[in-house]
């Protein structure tokens, strides 16, 4: 065995490192082909909190974050996506994730109408959990800044509705945005879940 070893160890040990080589590619290839790609940096943006707190989004880095607009008086699309992040929110909660590593973020761009108690009324009714989801307002002009800055489309008609793009962003903890998803009825739940979990273990 011994002379065995000394004939063949070499052979033995450029067959274990060609082995890590072909197995540490194939990692890379595997990670970076299922990794979550940066789409494009999150604007920065201040805004208030229903106790009228200032919000700077910037300072919620280091988390997850979960990136929605909306209006209290949306008749669907609006209260649906909500519905469904809060499904998301109670399984984070679950694994012990919510507040802690990600965060979600709500924008109304209708403050006029979408006060604090509102929007305490709306996340009361909505079962959302306040330790880790910030429902956020500002000016008329500040918040559809923040949605222009996001790539969503905001405009007030005149019966007071708001016609606007209907998507929401997943952004990592280094302010990226990763991930872009339909709201609504077409929201794909379990995959934003899924990627969240995903940018929670990057």
């Amino acid at each position: 065995m011994h002379i065995w070893i000394q004939k063949n160890g070499l052979r033995v040990v450029i067959v274990f490192l060609a082995l890590a080589v072909v197995l540490g590619i194939g990692y890379w290839f595997w990670w970076g082909a299922t990794r979550l790609p940066v789409i494009s940096r999150a604007p920065d943006f201040t805004l208030q909190n229903v106790d009228g707190q200032p919000v700077k989004f910037s300072d919620l880095g280091g988390k997850v974050r979960l990136v929605e607009f909306f209006y209290a008086n949306c008749p669907d699309i609006c209260p649906t996506t909500t519905a469904n992040m809060v499904k998301i929110q109670d399984q984070l909660k679950q694994k012990n994730l919510f507040g802690k590593d990600v965060v979600f973020v709500s924008i109304t761009f209708d403050p006029e109408r979408d006060s604090p108690a509102v929007l305490k009324n709306y996340a009361k009714n909505l079962k959302i959990d306040p330790s880790g989801w910030k429902l956020l307002r500002g000016t008329e002009e500040a918040t559809k800044k923040v949605a222009n800055d996001f790539g969503v489309f905001v405009e007030k008609e005149p019966d007071g509705s708001v016609t606007h793009t209907t998507q929401f962003f997943l952004v990592d903890r280094n302010n990226n945005v990763r991930g872009k998803y339909q709201m609504g009825d077409q929201m794909p739940t379990n995959k934003v879940l899924d990627n969240i979990l995903q940018l929670v273990r990057e």
